[in-house]
């Protein structure tokens, strides 16, 4: 393969030596077949993740909503790819030590349908594992844990959940021999008037909490703090998610999409505060990603892009 001249727009064009065949760096990736620069589709992505809509970015950029659409629904495909890949076949090397589960709630289109959002993250690497778009049932909680469990190695130490009784039945038979305790919420009208700590699993209170004092960066006591706050985050980076939006999801194939941006935009791209190594010039931002072991650098959303499924980082 050699470098071929370049095209109109200034994108660099290569020449198969065997076929003669001439192509750019985007083929086989969603952005092969559009004209629009590079720069100006990652402006967009990164946008997206900001919180920002559709419309805006329309504005920003110089082009119609439905182009910006149309984006989105090429790249998302392709982010549901690169986390399969990357979180599926390196599973043999990331265990999960305390994994937190949650769900928040969302609207479809004109919030005709309520739908529930299930996450899952690891909390020591903070790894978004995995999610499931469904209703708060016991077959909502299968659908997440079975995805989880295709994603690690073994069975976690110890998993928290709320007080869902969806729960128990799916831990018990997929995780067994996890350490499984509930943080479960009495409220009062609006406000939470009790919270205290349940253990369902065999283990002791205080064996758990002897396991999370082992562990750093998680805290001391058993909790769900991590993944809500997550759920936060979440919220605030999907226009679709923030409260009275004029943005929401139409489809729940169009909300599914969305979360796989977020996953990788999570997982890959946006350094971790609470992971961070070092101080001063030369501390090391580090993703989930790195610290799970998944890559050894931060990526940026052009590498997000022109990822090939077939090319092992």
């Amino acid at each position: 393969m050699i470098r071929y001249g370049h095209q109109k727009n200034g994108e660099q064009e290569y020449k198969c030596n065997r076929c003669e065949a001439r192509f750019n760096r985007r083929k086989g990736t969603p952005l092969e077949g559009l004209r629009t620069p590079i720069y100006v589709i990652l402006m967009a992505m990164a946008m997206y993740m900001c919180g920002v809509g559709v419309g805006m970015i329309a504005a920003v950029t110089g082009k119609q909503e439905k182009t910006v659409e149309r984006w989105i629904r090429r790249i998302a495909p392709h982010c549901e790819v690169l986390i399969k890949q990357e979180l599926c076949k390196r599973n043999h090397n990331f265990s999960s030590l305390y994994l937190q589960m949650d769900e928040l709630w969302s609207y479809l289109w004109r919030k005709k349908t309520k739908v529930w959002i299930w996450t899952g993250i690891d909390v020591a690497t903070r790894l978004f594992i995995a999610f499931h778009i469904g209703d708060r049932s016991s077959n909502s909680a299968k659908a997440l844990i079975k995805t989880i469990k295709a994603r690690i190695h073994g069975v976690p130490r110890l998993i928290t959940t709320d007080g869902l009784e969806a729960y128990v039945g799916q831990i018990k038979a997929y995780f067994k021999g996890s350490m499984y305790a509930q943080v479960v919420k009495e409220w009062d009208g609006v406000r939470i008037s009790r919270v205290y700590k349940k253990v369902i699993s065999s283990h002791s209170l205080v064996q758990i909490v002897e396991f999370i004092s082992r562990l750093k960066n998680v805290g001391k006591t058993v909790n769900t703090s991590y993944v809500e706050r997550f759920n936060l985050t979440l919220r605030c980076c999907l226009c679709s998610l923030i409260r009275r939006t004029l943005a929401a999801a139409k489809k729940k194939e169009e909300l599914e999409g969305q979360l796989f941006l977020f996953q990788v935009f999570y997982n890959f791209v946006r350094p971790h505060m609470s992971l961070t190594l070092g101080k001063g010039k030369g501390k090391q931002k580090r993703t989930p990603a790195i610290a799970a072991g998944l890559t050894d650098h931060v990526w940026n959303w052009e590498e997000v892009l022109l990822y090939h499924p077939n090319y092992l980082h």
